[in-house]
């Protein structure tokens, strides 16, 4: 099983996919996080109404906001997303897959060993985010003389819970990519749900008034994990999420069902 697991997480890194990806993932957080950073204290005109602006109180939970930023524009999951489903879809194009059940007999030894991979590579990519959004956020921070809260529980709790989003959302690749195997077509498939779906959903339970529906989409989900503190000192409405430990355990469950699901029909078909 060792064996197994360490030949699949070779694979990994024996590729350039999976550096071409890290660097999109860095630039997407430290920009974004650095965006955020610039936006903290402006109150964009309001007078000094705090109102809903999550930005002019500089509060813990402004912090998390910035080092939360690439997931709250829907483009940080994309990463582990289109990851989780290339991994396992360039084993059906490549007829790679055959070998691995043909040298690991034991079918459920491969689906195991896959799953740890993807959760391994998938924490590798979270703690990548962690050092990139708290570089390019809290370093705008820190030089425009606000505080970073990079110590604070909360902010600490934020970037351990982003390892498990980034295994999440590989999950949930990887089980889009086991179940349509097409790599073509699940990519497409993951990255219209994972962002034009999820924004779409996101507005229409908004216009219904379906509050409750919204919290049960897996990026309000990971929003819900990583921003634990209230950022506008009490003036937003009521949240929007589900409690941080509510919110990891769904989406938790969502990606080892998907994969489990995935990984079960794999493991009844035919490979050539």
């Amino acid at each position: 099983m060792i064996g197994a697991i360490r030949a699949e997480i070779l694979k990994v890194f024996t590729t350039r996919l999976w550096w071409g990806l890290l660097i999109a993932l860095i630039v997407i957080d430290a920009g974004l996080s650095s965006l955020f950073g610039f936006l903290v204290g402006n109150d964009f005109g309001g007078g000094g109404d705090a109102g809903e602006n999550p930005f002019l109180h500089h509060t813990v939970g402004t912090a998390q906001v910035v080092y939360a930023a690439g997931f709250i524009y829907f483009l940080s999951p994309l990463i582990p997303l289109a990851l989780g489903v290339l991994l396992i879809t360039s084993e059906f194009r490549h007829k790679t897959i055959s070998a691995t059940f043909l040298s690991t007999p034991r079918r459920w030894q491969v689906v195991i060993a896959k799953l740890v991979a993807v959760g391994v590579v998938g924490a590798i990519y979270g703690v990548i985010h962690d050092l990139a959004a708290s570089a390019g956020g809290g370093g705008v921070m820190a030089a425009r003389g606000f505080d970073t809260y990079l110590t604070d529980p909360e902010v600490v709790k934020t970037f351990g819970l982003s390892l498990l989003a980034f295994i999440c959302w590989m999950l949930i690749g990887y089980g889009f990519g086991v179940v349509i195997r097409n790599q073509i077509a699940a990519t497409i498939v993951a990255i219209a749900f994972g962002f034009i779906i999820q924004i779409a959903l996101n507005i229409v339970f908004s216009v219904l008034g379906w509050d409750a529906a919204g919290k049960f989409l897996p990026s309000n989900l990971t929003l819900g994990m990583l921003v634990t503190s209230d950022p506008t000192m009490g003036q937003a409405a009521e949240s929007p999420y589900f409690n941080w430990w509510q919110s990891a355990l769904i989406l938790t469950g969502y990606g080892l069902l998907l994969s489990l699901i995935g990984s079960f029909i794999t493991s009844r078909r035919d490979v050539a």
